[in-house]
């Protein structure tokens, strides 16, 4: 498989700045910003935002929108006035066989570009426009093959593997990990900006829901997780989930994605309105929400003895809850709730009066923890 090389792209973005003087970017079809050229003494709001986050706003997506740019075979002047602190600009469509790839922005406030300088480009868009449709060919293929490493069925799973890495998109035998993106209010995610990331990621929608691939050990997954968390924050405000999963051989994808659903489970119960990133190794006893949605593993668990405690009084369900994250170290579990030892025996010994359990007993313990665990993620 051919990729589209970034390199020749931004070197032809550079190329339309240098020959008509205007600060130049290309956006892809979703209007993710793919590259920009180096002109930054003119700088107008929409092209500032579009370059810090990559991608332009929903309000800009629309206002260009409505000028017919997707439609467009010719290049369109786009008004100063359209919307205050917009400059005058170029749009020059980037189309391969009539499907449109991409637009070419070119700032122009003083509407010094004239459109014959804008024409004398065909050669250079014709260069983008293979480009682009190559990249998004590429993506496309990825996309499936990416479907299918995740599915439920070994056999897809299995030929989605060997296709990845015969193309080299990842390297044979090595592991790899998987980063699943979620909205809070439950959207669908919507493309993510691959530009952003680390080369060799691969990008997927998986449902309402994106999913990246990438080498293990290659990069840092916790933090291409957030990269791509906090580009989508900025169109998704109500709040996005990264969830990541620890590394696996390609045809076991299913069973990352499991963990990777785990992992947004949790990350999802966090305030709304952030970029929240959860590891399935930090999970704990969380990761059961891999084999099991909350309302079965709370009906499995449910057990009247600690409905008592967690219905109760607030102190011993503190005291409850720190003393078992603390593996029932009772110097560790004062300390950490500024008690003495002995107000801490004290509420012990009323736990369990009340629940009937016994703190002593490893299989008393390990239930309890798991009920209060799971109750605390519900609330």
């Amino acid at each position: 498989m051919i990729e589209a090389d970034p390199a020749q792209i931004q070197e032809l973005v550079d190329v339309v700045a240098a020959r008509t003087g205007a600060p130049t970017t290309l956006e892809d079809r979703e209007l993710h910003l793919v590259a920009s050229s180096g002109h930054e003494e003119i700088l107008d709001e929409v092209r500032r935002i579009s370059i810090l986050r990559r991608r332009s706003s929903p309000d800009v997506q629309r206002l260009f929108a409505s000028f017919g740019i997707a439609a467009a075979e010719e290049p369109l002047r786009i008004p100063g006035n359209a919307q205050p602190g917009l400059y005058a600009r170029w749009c020059v469509p980037v189309r391969w066989r009539g499907v449109a790839y991409g637009y070419l922005w070119l700032l122009d406030p003083g509407e010094a570009v004239p459109p014959t300088a804008i024409r004398a480009l065909a050669d250079v868009v014709d260069q983008l426009a293979v480009a682009m449709a190559r990249r998004s060919r590429t993506s496309d293929r990825t996309s499936w093959a990416v479907a299918e490493l995740l599915s439920a069925d070994a056999g897809a799973r299995a030929r989605a593997a060997e296709e990845i890495q015969r193309d080299g998109l990842i390297p044979a035998g090595r592991e790899i990990v998987l980063v699943g993106l979620a909205r809070h209010d439950g959207g669908p995610v919507g493309p993510v900006n691959t530009w952003l990331l680390p080369r060799g990621v691969l990008s997927a929608p998986i449902g309402q829901r994106g999913a990246l691939v990438l080498p293990a050990s290659t990069h840092d997954a916790t933090d291409v997780a957030a990269r791509a968390a906090r580009s989508l924050l900025a169109e998704h405000t109500a709040g996005v989930a990264a969830g990541v999963s620890a590394p696996v051989q390609a045809p076991d994808g299913y069973a990352a994605w499991r963990q990777v659903d785990a992992a947004l489970r949790v990350a999802l119960s966090a305030d709304p309105g952030t970029a929240t990133v959860r590891t399935w190794a930090d999970l704990g006893v969380l990761r059961l929400l891999s084999f099991a949605e909350p309302d079965t593993l709370t009906r499995t668990l449910a057990d009247a003895r600690a409905q008592r405690l967690l219905d109760g009084d607030p102190d011993l369900l503190r005291t409850a809850g720190t003393y078992l994250d603390l593996a029932g170290n009772a110097q560790r579990t004062a300390a950490a709730l500024s008690i003495h030892r002995q107000t801490l025996y004290h509420r012990l010994r009323r736990i369990t009066a009340l629940t009937g359990y016994d703190l002593d007993d490893g299989g008393d313990r390990l239930t309890l923890h798991l009920v209060l665990r799971l109750a605390e993620y519900r609330s």
